[in-house]
């Protein structure tokens, strides 16, 4: 995967003191030949992408010639979270790197059987596993020149004798019912003419690289995988940046290639730059959910579930089951698919807390898994309790937060003809509240089925009728503005996103002009209208300290003023209180407004939180 060695080509970059963050797939030129194959390529997506959309939930499996390092080398422990990049952590150079790590790659038979088990029991239905990494090592068996034998490294098949391991993959899959694929590493530290990426040094050969000859490698390594190991779902490319995209990978021919050979197969996008690029037929977020999900597009989360994607011996950040049930409810309601990644060790065993984890999944999946399969993206906008899923006829709703008064406040109207509680036998009933401005209630017991996520399926007679949207305090009296519910009125004033993968953040920013507002609906109930205390989580750089600035709400009573203060920059936050204000029941508009501004912005906002002040 990309590591974070890699990611200067999405790094934010920095304009005057404001840092700007890429917040869309970069821009990019496509050569006549790549636009008309992709073109045809989009022809039939919808009928190649109906299983994906219906499947939801696959296994990603990092397994290769860094597994046997476990994360260390020569006993020194690298604490990088990717362990599939030991090679160029520790600077090894290919020869060294294949002399100690081939002997120690000792697939266990049947490996490949446990794998498909696993998958099945959690209720996932595709795998990708790596066919070839960064390294430059083969888990099939290729018959390149260059594969079969080399001086660098011997060969990069790395399969026991007798064996491939690739094909083992594959069939132990489909015997279960699961779709195949493979991942396929553009980048290749071993090949002495890929590109001048990673590891310059280690081979050196001295000649000048010859560029066309790496792609016609790659060409024929991606041909044996299409001919080789039956019907694949995907061939998920690895990856792309500004200097190396399209054309230098060659993909309006691999394009045509996996068109000719295997008609239906998917491909995903990184045969071009931008993790959320709209080439190929879906987008590939990393270790992030994009928090409204990618309108106009199909794509994928690839998460982990530890931080490493390749065997880590040391990395003991372990997902528990409610994070992943949580992770996987979150990327369904938002219309993606979850990819959850595994790292077996250099036998191909499953580390014990993965394991642990996938199969709480599965047993949650066995009660709650119509919630996930087959289902499309919530129609709501956001909900302060949880997340909804949607299929004909048919609304599920993903409680995280069980309601202590047992009233779960849905903003929707329609005919509910019935409701029930997966997994339990409890009697709900739903229904419209003159209290709660029309929006239907919920009336739950008093114990949720699993504390992780908990679903309520409701059967609708028409279609869900979504209530315009409103902010809603949620169970302990919280009202969260995030830049995402926000409304933006003004230049320049905009959402940023930091980071690529993993740690990824949004703010308000570039608020240059103090006549830009944003402004959040909210709603308050009968029961939650009080006093607020008004939290915001701001940074400013100190040159430009001092704005003052006022959240105002129309129909309520008060209106805090701030003053902006130093942070340290423009991604230090600190929380600022701002003041109190009073809220009464019905529809408002919260609106962040600037009063002045002596710097050359006002602030970064992550959020805003009112806080119910408790009354004695």
């Amino acid at each position: 995967m990309i590591a974070t060695s890699l990611a200067w080509a999405f790094a934010p970059t920095v304009v005057g003191s404001l840092a700007l963050s890429i917040a869309a797939p970069l821009a990019f030129a496509v050569p006549p030949t790549e636009a008309q194959e992709i073109a045809l390529w989009s022809s039939d997506r919808d009928e190649r992408m109906a299983w994906w959309r219906d499947a939801r939930f696959g296994m990603f499996i990092h397994w290769g010639l860094y597994s046997p390092a476990g994360g260390s080398w020569d006993g020194k422990r690298y604490e990088q979270h990717y362990a599939e990049w030991i090679q160029n952590w520790a600077a090894v150079p290919c020869a060294e790197y294949a002399r100690q790590m081939k002997p120690r790659f000792v697939p266990d038979v049947g490996f490949a059987d446990q794998w498909a088990e696993l998958a099945q029991a959690a209720g996932m239905r595709y795998a990708v596993m790596t066919s070839k990494h960064h390294d430059g090592f083969t888990l099939f068996n290729s018959t390149e020149p260059y594969s079969l034998s080399n001086d660098i490294a011997g060969g990069t098949n790395i399969s026991p004798a007798g064996r491939d391991v690739a094909r083992e993959f594959a069939e132990a899959m489909r015997a279960r019912g699961l779709k195949a694929g493979f991942y396929y590493s553009l980048l290749d530290w071993q090949h002495p003419d890929a590109y001048e990426m990673a590891l310059p040094a280690y081979p050196k050969s001295g000649q000048p690289r010859d560029h066309a000859r790496y792609l016609a490698y790659v060409r024929g390594h991606v041909n044996e995988l299409l001919a080789n190991y039956g019907p694949l779902s995907t061939i998920w490319f690895d990856y792309s940046d500004q200097v190396h995209q399209g054309a230098a990978w060659g993909a309006a021919q691999l394009m045509a290639d996996m068109r000719a050979k295997q008609p239906p197969i998917l491909v995903n996008n990184r045969l071009f730059v931008g993790l959320e690029n709209k080439n190929g037929d879906y987008g590939t977020p990393e270790k992030y959910v994009p928090p409204t999900g990618l309108l106009g597009m199909d794509w994928e989360v690839n998460h982990t579930l530890n931080e490493s994607y390749g065997y880590s011996a040391h990395d003991m950040s372990w997902k528990d089951t409610a994070t992943v049930v949580r992770l996987l409810s979150d990327i369904v309601s938002k219309g993606g698919n979850l990819l959850l990644n595994i790292g077996p060790d250099a036998h191909g065993r499953v580390p014990e807390q993965a394991e642990r984890a996938l199969r709480g999944v599965g047993a949650w999946m066995a009660v709650h898994g119509e919630a996930i399969g087959g289902t499309t993206a919530s129609p709501f906008q956001r909900l302060p309790w949880g997340r909804a899923t949607q299929k004909s006829g048919a609304l599920y709703l993903h409680v995280w937060d069980w309601p202590t008064d047992g009233r779960l406040v849905v903003p929707m109207q329609g005919k509910v003809r019935g409701a029930r509680l997966l997994g339990s036998d409890a009697v709900i009933r739903a229904a419209a509240s003159e209290q709660d401005a029309g929006r239907l209630v919920v009336e739950l017991p008093a114990q949720p089925v699993d504390p992780a996520c908990s679903v309520v399926r409701l059967d609708l007679d028409g279609d869900v009728l979504p209530m315009p949207f409103l902010v809603f305090p949620d169970a302990s009296g919280t009202l969260a503005l995030t830049p995402h519910d926000a409304t933006l009125e003004g230049p320049s004033i905009r959402i940023e996103r930091v980071g690529v993968i993993g740690d990824v953040k949004h703010n308000i920013g570039y608020w240059l002009d103090p006549a830009a507002t944003a402004a959040w609906p909210i709603g308050i109930g009968s029961s939650q209208a009080g006093m607020y205390r008004v939290e915001v989580d701001l940074a400013c750089a100190d040159a430009a300290a001092g704005s003052l600035v006022k959240l105002e709400i129309e129909g309520g009573a008060g209106a805090p003023v701030f003053t902006v203060p130093a942070t340290g920059g423009w991604q230090s936050y600190r929380i600022v209180e701002a003041g109190t204000v009073e809220l009464p029941m019905g529809s408002h508009r919260a609106i962040l407004r600037a009063l002045s501004k002596p710097g050359e912005a006002v602030a970064n906002i992550q959020s805003i939180r009112l806080i119910r002040v408790k009354t004695p």
